[in-house]
């Protein structure tokens, strides 16, 4: 199985990224008027909406954090299954 930790790694931060655009919700303001009741209820599915946001934003990091471990996991294991590979050969040539 070939893996490309790199583009994993690249993967994992284009997700942080996007991540970060999810955190940046504001809520709207506006005059006071006669259409209050109608800014009130935009202003609470605003915080609905921040609430949604901000646990979707955490599933992602953590989805990021798993990402980007598991692509340094691979590395070091491909790393050290090289090293255990060679060293195999080398008895190998040597006996």
């Amino acid at each position: 199985m070939r893996v490309d930790a790199a583009g994993i790694h690249a993967m994992a931060t284009r997700w942080a990224v996007l991540m970060d655009g999810l955190t940046d919700t504001v809520a709207t303001t506006g005059p006071d008027s006669s259409w209050q009741p109608s800014a009130a209820a935009v202003n609470g599915a605003q915080v609905d909406i921040a609430a949604f946001t901000a646990g979707l934003a955490a599933q992602v990091s953590a989805r990021v954090a798993g990402v980007d471990q598991a692509s340094t996991g691979y590395v070091a294991n491909e790393a050290e299954s090289a090293t255990d590979l060679a060293a195999v050969g080398q008895s190998v040539i040597s006996v």
